[in-house]
């Protein structure tokens, strides 16, 4: 009963806030596409994944580590277990500017997003059976778990522009469309299962009284359960496949500078800046899908079931959901879902603040407040990690460094590190990962490349689309 979670973030967090995000920053606030000292800027490809857990910890094991003699321990004791998680990859993501005042921005993206949590429960490594596992867990209850996970591909158009000009102020504002096929989602909720001891014919048993299960997976995954051949596989994917959409909306607030020329005067004031407080909605929206055709729900009635008959029906013959589906119906009702169901996406406010300091050197502070939990208990969504960050850096157009140092929503205190060099660059979520043997279940990293024109700024009139990229 351990957990993992997928998020859908794009979370190339170091260079949150900065003139140099460009078509990466639109995923995080869309209105920064228009405050950015180039005339276009094109992210070959990013890759960015994100995890943590409480349900395993990684021995001996860092970055820096031969994985050789690598680990894993399933944390024991009586707790809920949980876990976070995200990857997506960035394609070909495009910022063109259309003057100094407007910006549009394109691209597509592949993204992954799970949720798994469960109610508290007591673990050791002793434990072989259903039976040993109530053993060790009489009078904890009732158990649950909850599952939800959304794969999908992604194309989205942004467009921004300066709402109001003063002459000690500029609001930006921007808006993204986002269109995407759901390629792979499942939700499973196993909820107020609750057993008591019992003996039968003087030996020890428990008895399964109530609980409810659901599970339920989209169609597009049955090739993988029928194992058909690889292309078919790969086919099902797109061809089952459902559309659907997101938006995102952002604000970017520009306080310009009492007159005093900025580090970046050498490529145009204009861009400069003392504070840049944002605040955007992200993925306000959903992704479809068609239920497989192994997808099931039921309750436990009475008079229920007990440990021994779980371990006699769940052995190693059990070998895909459709043998799992039919064992299960031999103990308890169970329906069919049929049509299609909705997975919302991880909607949250953000509130983004970009502090001057000096030379090349900012401060960026950030906090994240998932909305998801409006939507309600009847509703599938999944949840995003983030909640409190503060990046340090100092940043150039052709080099960076950054510290970003968070908070995440369990609680949990990272620092990580990041670094530009033209066109790349790189960073980590968790350092404990890079430096740390006992961290590796916790944190993640990402790489893009980007490149920019040669030529230095957005000139109006006189802007030079067609400049060569510079490495």
């Amino acid at each position: 009963m351990g957990s993992v979670n997928y998020c859908f973030s794009q979370d190339y967090h170091a260079i949150t806030g900065s003139n140099y995000a460009g078509a990466l920053g639109v995923h995080n606030n869309p209105a920064s596409i228009v405050n950015t000292p180039y005339p276009w800027d094109l992210t070959l490809f990013g890759i960015q994944a994100k995890y943590q857990t409480n349900a395993i910890t990684v021995i001996d094991y860092s970055l820096l580590s031969s994985p050789a003699n690598s680990k894993f321990l399933i944390t024991g004791r009586d707790f809920s277990r949980y876990g976070n998680a995200q990857a997506n990859i960035n394609l070909l993501n495009t910022r063109i500017s259309l003057g100094k005042k407007r910006a549009i921005a394109f691209g597509a993206s592949m993204r992954t997003v799970s949720n798994l949590s469960t109610e508290p429960y007591n673990y050791k490594d002793t434990i072989q059976s259903v039976q040993s596992f109530f053993s060790m867990n009489t009078g904890t209850g009732p158990l649950g778990a909850k599952l939800r996970s959304s794969n999908l591909l992604e194309g989205y158009l942004t467009y921004g522009q300066t709402i109001l000009d003063h002459p000690s102020y500029r609001l930006n504002g921007a808006l993204t469309i986002k269109l995407n096929r759901g390629l792979a989602g499942a939700h499973a909720n196993l909820q107020d299962v609750k057993h008591q001891e019992i003996a039968i014919n003087g030996e020890p048993d428990y008895l399964v009284s109530s609980g409810q299960i659901a599970y339920g997976y989209s169609a597009n995954l049955d090739p993988w359960e029928n194992n058909q051949g690889s292309n078919e596989k790969l086919k099902s994917l797109l061809n089952g496949s459902r559309y659907s959409f997101s938006l995102d909306a952002g604000l970017e607030l520009i306080i310009k500078p009492p007159g005093v020329p900025g580090y970046m005067d050498d490529e145009e004031s204009y861009f400069d800046y003392d504070w840049k407080i944002a605040a955007s909605l992200i993925d306000v929206g959903r992704s479809q899908y068609n239920y497989g055709e192994n997808s099931r729900q039921g309750s436990i009635v009475a008079p229920g079931f007990t440990a021994n008959s779980l371990d006699l029906k769940f052995d190693s013959t059990i070998t895909g959901l459709s043998e799992f589906s039919d064992s299960l119906a031999t103990l308890m009702p169970l329906n069919e879902y049929t049509g299609h169901f909705n997975m919302y996406s991880p909607a949250r406010f953000i509130l983004n603040i970009d502090r001057y300091i000096w030379g090349a050197w900012f401060v960026n502070a950030e906090l994240s407040v998932n909305m998801t939990a409006l939507l309600g208990k009847k509703r599938l969504y999944v949840k995003d990690m983030n909640l409190l960050r503060i990046t340090p850096r100092w940043e150039t157009r052709r080099w960076g460094m950054y510290l970003p140092i968070q908070v995440n929503t369990k609680g949990q205190f990272w620092i990580g590190a990041a670094a530009k060099a033209g066109p790349l660059l790189i960073g980590f979520h968790n350092l404990g990962n890079v430096f740390s043997k006992n961290k590796m279940a916790n944190g993640g990293g990402f790489i893009a490349f980007t490149i920019r024109p040669g030529k230095r700024v957005t000139q109006g009139k006189k802007q030079k689309m067609l400049d060569c990229p510079k490495y």
